[in-house]
């Protein structure tokens, strides 16, 4: 049994700037933060869907594409690019995966910075004062 201040339930961009700015008034703060696997077994780290699956992958793709052009865009401009230029899907999925294991290492650094709590438990409301956290393997 734990006691604080405040819990967040979520650990994408609303609850990690909650709590890391109740933190810094001298607050117990905790942070649940859970995503159910998909039936594949996708899970994915803290930061929420933004971090993990949605904005920031899909910029940095998006990114990748934008370069894909220039590069064909550049031979008229002057530029000559003589040996063949091919996209190599695997090395970008990786290098993307690699940039969001990089965020979801920050956010959980900054948390134990700001001495927030930060547990991998998907949260439940017993009353309205009361959470219990349950794991993926259903332990409370």
């Amino acid at each position: 049994k734990y006691e604080y201040d405040l819990l967040v339930i979520g650990g994408g961009s609303g609850g990690l700037a909650c709590s890391k700015e109740a933190a810094q008034y001298d607050r117990q703060v905790a942070v649940l933060d859970y995503v159910e696997p998909s039936p594949k077994g996708t899970r994915w780290g803290l930061g929420g869907t933004c971090v993990n699956v949605g904005c920031i992958p899909k910029k940095l793709m998006h990114h990748a594409a934008l370069l894909g052009a220039a590069i064909k865009d550049a031979k008229n401009y002057g530029w000559d690019l003589s040996l063949p230029v091919h996209h190599n899907w695997g090395a970008m999925a990786n290098a993307v995966q690699s940039h969001v294991k990089s965020l979801n290492w920050g956010h959980r650094v900054q948390l134990q910075d700001k001495k927030v709590k930060y547990m991998n438990l998907k949260g439940v409301f017993l009353d309205e004062h009361t959470v219990q956290g349950e794991s993926k393997q259903g332990e409370k």
